[in-house]
């Protein structure tokens, strides 16, 4: 091989091929100067887009208040037995729906029928003495006083005899209202004392208890609409109505509720719990689903509050 040759060979080695890199600036600079004209217009949509945003934002501020301090509530019956005695027989199970005046549990009335048959007993005895008395007194055989003490005998083991019907009565336990029933501790064995809770029934009326700021209370009225949304039920919007306001904040309420007359003042916002009800054609077909004791988000529209359309009178 020539020495030409390979100083040729060598020469081409040595050459390096063009950067790859400035084929896509070129082509980011043309897109930029393709797209300069509609700079200005974008800007200006955008910022039309956020004054639209800024208007309704403060709109809504304006005219709804809204908290997610709220829960679901309703009517929750501690069922309690009012005697002493061994559990016979249980009727329900948890979570099962009930009627008012259903049978819930029985109790062993045993010990209270013999009470009341002693009393039946006792009764007896005291109604003869006082029948036997009484003529005598009209004899001067016995004094007035002697028939008022055997009336007064009389009369307390009639009141006796009534107690122990009563706790026989007892001995059955039904339902004070409709609903479900929840937390049932109580099975057939047990040795159950007075004042004992047996089982909740919750009653299917529900509301939503919210508990606004005191500032946010300025504007709003009873009857006024309100939205609600459950955390369970996510994606449903149920509607509703501010049905009434507790008399009392929420800290008045408290079981130590704070002394501000003592010691530094803070000043802190208290909250007043708000009643909502819901309109029964927004909960139809979720009536299983709403639970007392759920977490809701409720904000209501101020304003003034609807006004029910009444009947004007006929003129005569």
């Amino acid at each position: 091989m020539s020495t030409t040759t390979l100083q040729d060979d060598v020469g081409l080695s040595d050459k390096k091929p063009p950067h790859p890199v400035h084929a896509p600036v070129t082509t980011v600079k043309k897109l930029q100067r393709l797209l300069l004209p509609y700079k200005k217009p974008a800007m200006m949509i955008a910022g039309v887009i956020a004054l639209v945003a800024i208007l309704i934002y403060s709109y809504d501020a304006l005219t709804h208040e809204e908290t997610d301090d709220a829960y679901v509530t309703g009517h929750l019956h501690n069922i309690a037995t009012r005697i002493n005695a061994v559990v016979t027989d249980v009727y329900v199970n948890d979570n099962q729906f009930v009627h008012e005046g259903d049978i819930l549990v029985k109790l062993d009335p045993n010990e209270y029928l013999a009470l009341a048959a002693a009393a039946q007993a006792q009764l007896a005895k005291a109604q003869a003495d006082f029948d036997r008395q009484k003529p005598l007194v009209d004899v001067h055989a016995i004094s007035p006083e002697a028939l008022d003490a055997s009336r007064s005998t009389r009369d307390v083991d009639l009141a006796q005899l009534k107690l122990a019907q009563l706790q026989i009565e007892y001995s059955t336990i039904k339902s004070p209202a409709s609903g479900y029933v929840g937390r049932k501790n109580v099975e057939v064995g047990n040795r159950v004392s007075s004042g004992q809770t047996l089982m909740v029934v919750v009653e299917p009326q529900l509301w939503v208890v919210a508990n606004f700021k005191e500032t946010q209370l300025a504007d709003m009225q009873i009857g006024q609409p309100a939205t609600i949304s459950i955390d369970s039920i996510p994606g449903k919007v149920f509607t509703g109505k501010v049905d009434s306001f507790s008399p009392a904040t929420g800290n008045a309420f408290a079981l130590l509720p704070a002394d501000n007359s003592t010691g530094n003042f803070t000043k802190i916002v208290q909250r007043v719990p708000v009643k909502i009800v819901f309109d029964p054609n927004t909960t139809r077909g979720f009536e299983d689903r709403i639970r007392a004791g759920e977490s809701a988000v409720v904000k209501v529209t101020l304003g003034k509050p609807p006004i029910a359309t009444a009947s004007k009178p006929q003129a005569n």
